[in-house]
């Protein structure tokens, strides 16, 4: 069971909706993207959305023995929404890179593969904002890895994130506010996102 909340106000006071979500979910992965929540299947090589249950198998995906995307959340897959629609980050059971899937909403099915060849033990966490992936270090303190998934290649970009310790959960971009938001040592966190191409 997954609860709803309206505002931040409702939040406050408690007032919620429950949505069951039909199935067990695992990791830290999940999104909600317009009006459904998405989410792993716990034990399977399966993601879901809600409403009404919709499922969708993932091809050659690590989902299993402990070999998680990203270990600090212990997260086998990553569902993300960004200004170009939703995507899944995953890990290859070949050759254990990451890869991301472009999914389309409306037929919930996958419309692209793409192989960024990074591998998955040098992931802490990950987003995508404005159709790039950016990976975290292992300490979760540093982006180190950037791929346009729109041109297919590494993108040459590195910043600090945030100081060294504790778990960051959760690392997730919203593209309805361009914000940053960060389950970090059990505190919401949240982060504006500034562009050099904004200014």
């Amino acid at each position: 069971m997954v609860k709803e909340y309206q505002s931040i106000a409702a939040f406050h006071n408690n007032s919620s909706e429950m949505v069951d979500v039909k199935k067990l979910y695992q990791g830290c992965g999940h999104t909600v993207h317009k009006g459904s929540f998405y989410y792993h299947i716990a034990g399977t090589s399966t993601i879901a959305r809600t409403r009404r249950l919709d499922t969708l198998y993932i091809d050659n995906a690590l989902y299993n023995n402990l070999s998680y995307l990203l270990t600090n959340s212990k997260t086998y897959f990553k569902l993300a929404a960004d200004e170009n629609g939703l995507w899944l980050i995953f890990a290859s059971r070949t050759d254990e890179s990451i890869m991301v899937a472009q999914l389309d909403q409306k037929t919930f099915s996958i419309t692209s593969y793409i192989n960024t060849t990074y591998p998955r033990t040098k992931a802490g966490n990950a987003f995508i904002a404005c159709g790039v992936l950016y990976v975290t270090d292992t300490k979760d303190a540093r982006v180190t890895f950037a791929f346009d998934l729109l041109k297919g290649k590494a993108v040459n970009v590195t910043f600090d994130l945030r100081s060294p310790g504790g778990v960051l959960a959760m690392l997730s971009y919203s593209p309805k506010d361009r914000h940053l938001y960060v389950w970090d040592q059990s505190y919401v966190r949240l982060y504006v996102v500034h562009y050099i191409s904004d200014e």
